[in-house]
């Protein structure tokens, strides 16, 4: 069986895209999301899918993304299948929240996906993520200083119902996937553009594969694989033994001090993240990964402390308890929710944290 197929057929068995499941299938025009948009209407008529075609239209390339989006109406037209789209102006979104053009890009276009699955009442938010895509993931994260599992690039499966059933599919397939079924595809203009990130670190990833073989592409596949599996089997620890521990309030996040002191520093850092998300702006990670570490530093260390990371998080230990708040919200130490203050607080905590 073709690739493209055989991956598709994996997220049936597997239950990332279950037999009867309403699907929201995000198709830009690109070779990846058109492949993702015929493979699943191929396999439709085995695994009873409800499938929906959706596009989001970013305001920039002008005429260009006027034909995209034209592009895959009649697409979805011909495949018979009901089409939803967007129009969002992503320059502007990045402005606003302060991102590059491609976090930006990509902000708006999650928030469109997830308002039409809203409104096509789909379960899931199908992506055309594939492997090229992971590596360039790990080559860009790496370029940036990550570690760890914040190499491991794209997750096959979000809390908020996206997932990504092409993910082990490399270009290559794909393309021969297309070419075997004559279907075409749009090609972005701006994927020439230098100045943006992932666009750099394609053409490394083009030229490792001229120089070195496809074999060096496949070694990179794999360590992306074992870093993917190594943040799996951290996230299992952390639910299975730091998130009991963390008490989320409206305008604070509390988590056992003591104990997460005693934890390896992955499920450390993990707790970080946690305990910030909540206040972090859209489109930025919670904290940098050299904040993280300073925390980390003066958590082991035993003592209380106040750190403010540079997104305006204030983590504070005071005992046995790491509080974590938006900084505007933080003037009035512990303010409401002060453990010498609030008795419900207080009783709630002193149970939790019992030896």
């Amino acid at each position: 069986m073709e690739a493209v197929p055989a991956s598709l057929e994996r997220a049936v068995e597997r239950g990332l895209l279950p037999r009867g499941g309403s699907i929201l299938l995000a198709v830009s025009g690109g070779a990846d999301s058109m492949a993702l948009l015929y493979g699943a209407a191929e396999r439709t008529p085995a695994a009873g899918w409800r499938l929906t075609a959706a596009h989001v239209h970013h305001g920039w390339r002008g005429r260009e993304a006027d034909r995209d989006l034209e592009f895959v109406r009649e697409h979805a037209r011909r495949l018979g299948l009901p089409f939803l789209w967007r129009r969002r102006d992503a320059r502007g979104e990045a402005r606003h929240l302060k991102l590059s053009p491609e976090a930006g890009a990509r902000h708006a276009r999650y928030e469109a996906l997830s308002e039409m699955a809203r409104e096509a009442g789909a379960s899931f938010v199908a992506t055309a993520h594939q492997l090229d895509d992971r590596i360039e993931s790990y080559l860009l994260a790496r370029e940036r200083g990550a570690a760890g599992p914040g190499l491991a690039g794209p997750r096959e499966r979000r809390t908020d119902g996206v997932v990504r059933p092409l993910l082990e599919v490399t270009r290559r397939e794909i393309l021969a996937f297309l070419s075997a079924r004559g279907i075409s595809y749009r090609r972005d203009s701006t994927n020439g553009d230098l100045r943006l990130a992932r666009n750099r670190v394609r053409r490394e990833v083009a030229r490792i594969a001229r120089e070195k073989g496809e074999g060096a592409l496949a070694e990179l596949a794999s360590e992306v694989r074992r870093l993917c599996e190594e943040r799996d089997r951290i996230e299992r620890e952390f639910d299975r033994t730091v998130l009991p521990s963390i008490h989320a309030g409206p305008d604070a996040v509390l988590v056992d001090a003591a104990l997460l002191s005693r934890c390896p520093p992955d499920l450390q850092r993990k707790a970080v993240d946690a305990l910030a998300s909540p206040f972090a702006p859209p489109g930025r990670g919670p904290v940098t990964g050299r904040e993280a570490e300073q925390i980390l530093q003066r958590l082991v260390l035993g003592g209380d402390f106040r750190f403010e990371a540079g997104r305006r998080i204030r983590f504070e230990r005071r005992g046995r308890i790491l509080r974590a708040a938006a900084a505007s919200a933080s003037r009035k130490p512990w303010g409401n929710n002060s453990p010498a203050k609030s008795v419900i607080l207080r009783t709630a905590m002193e149970k939790e944290f019992s030896v």
